[in-house]
This record gives structure tokens, C-alpha cells and sequence, in this order.
């Protein structure tokens, strides 16, 4: 039915991170917050100060946010921009950090046609690509990292 990967990210943040590494929910089941029950239940088994990601997805970012206190890129945090830029691959590109040609192997990007960045995070605010320059380019994914409410 569903799947969601994370692994540990001790060799930077001394094991207080969380990477998000994958989510996959059938598509029979998506909308429905599988995935986010699914994170708040790591969360809450595994306690970690902060979660990290690379997406393009603004329903990632929701789902992320649903755990967090702070999510950066959209809020302006030193501390998570600071672990955002530890993050592998991570570049900094007008006002946030991406991973440049992560999804280099799909000439359109992962999602080849419906593009997510090109909704908002919220209603009525500007798209992720309006947002963050860098996502202008499909194959380039934001570096996103959350504190999480414990």
C-alpha cells in the first residue's frame, strides 16, 4: 500500500536529523494523508530534532510542516538554512540551497509533463517555481529542513 524511507544523518548533524529519503503511496490512497500518518509516526517512534528532504512537491512540504515548528526553505530560519547547506549536493542559489540535476537522468525532470513546482505551498501564494528560482529547471530539487515539534 505504502512506503515511506529515511535514513539517519549521523555523519552531519550527529544523528539529531532525520532524512526523508523516499515516499511512494499508491495512487488508489494519495490525498488521503497516508504518508503524512505514516511521518508522524516515525516522528513520534524516533524523536528527531530535525527532518530533512530534496522535493519539488509542495505536498511534501505540507507534510513535512505538519511535524515542524519551521520549515526552510519557506520560513527564514539561520539555523536550517545552516543545515540545509550541510546537506550533500547541496548549492546555493539565489536565496535557498537545491540539488542541482538530482533528477538528471529524466531530460523533463521526475515528473515528465505535470510539473508539482508549479503549484503553491498554500493557496493564493506564488508557485514553488515563483518562489525558488532554482526549480526552474525540473531537474533540480529544493533542500529542505524542518524542526520538528516534539
Amino acid at each position: 500500500m505504502s512506503l515511506l524511507h529515511s535514513q539517519w544523518c549521523e555523519a552531519v548533524f550527529g544523528g539529531r536529523a532525520l532524512e526523508l529519503a523516499g515516499r511512494v503511496v499508491r495512487p488508489d490512497y494519495q490525498g488521503q494523508g497516508v504518508a503524512t500518518q505514516m511521518l508522524q509516526e516515525l516522528v513520534q517512534s524516533e524523536r528527531p530534532h530535525f527532518l530533512t528532504t530534496y522535493t519539488r512537491s509542495p505536498k511534501i512540504l505540507r507534510m513535512v510542516d505538519r511535524v515542524s515548528s519551521d520549515l526552510y526553505p519557506i520560513a527564514d530560519d539561520t539555523e536550517l538554512q545552516s543545515l540545509a547547506s550541510e546537506m550533500p549536493f547541496a548549492h546555493a542559489h539565489e536565496g535557498a540551497f537545491y540539488h542541482i540535476n538530482r533528477y538528471s537522468e529524466y531530460e523533463d525532470g521526475l515528473f515528465a509533463g505535470e510539473d508539482p513546482a508549479s503549484e503553491p505551498f498554500k493557496k493564493n501564494e506564488l508557485t514553488l517555481k515563483q518562489q525558488f528560482a532554482g526549480l526552474m529547471d525540473a531537474r533540480n530539487a529544493l533542500v529542505v529542513a524542518a524542526r520538528v515539534r516534539l
